[in-house]
């Protein structure tokens, strides 16, 4: 089970490298932050935007509504770490937050690891 969940990582690594330098204009760096293209569009992107909104709520009692994640760049440790700025609306005012999601799909695990207002 453990020689096949590290081939699954593995494989899962290199697929998100070739979705990165697929469509990227600045070479991808091993390790580095890399931006993520057409966030917007992006379902899986903003599925883990979904995601960090209602953990942050389910952890602070928070009642935050998701918008949508405007930008994004991924880290390839362990897994994919993702770094989002997503805008919510609190008491119906939009407003924007940075949230870093921790993901490994083929354990089917996802951490919110950080998630704060982004002072403008």
């Amino acid at each position: 089970m453990e020689l096949q969940s590290q081939f699954l990582c593995r494989l899962f690594c290199v697929f998100v490298f070739i979705i990165l330098t697929a469509n990227a204009a600045a070479p991808v760096t091993a390790g580095g932050w890399n931006e993520i293209p057409d966030v917007i569009n992006n379902t899986h992107v903003q599925d883990l935007g979904m995601f960090a909104v209602l953990a942050y709520n389910n952890s602070t009692a928070s009642s935050l509504f998701f918008y949508a994640v405007f930008q994004a760049q991924a880290q390839i440790a362990e897994g994919l770490n993702v770094r989002m700025v997503i805008q919510a609306l609190e008491s119906e005012l939009p407003k924007m937050y940075k949230a870093y999601v921790w993901e490994k799909p083929w354990e089917n695990f996802k951490n919110l690891t950080f998630f704060e207002p982004v002072l403008v």
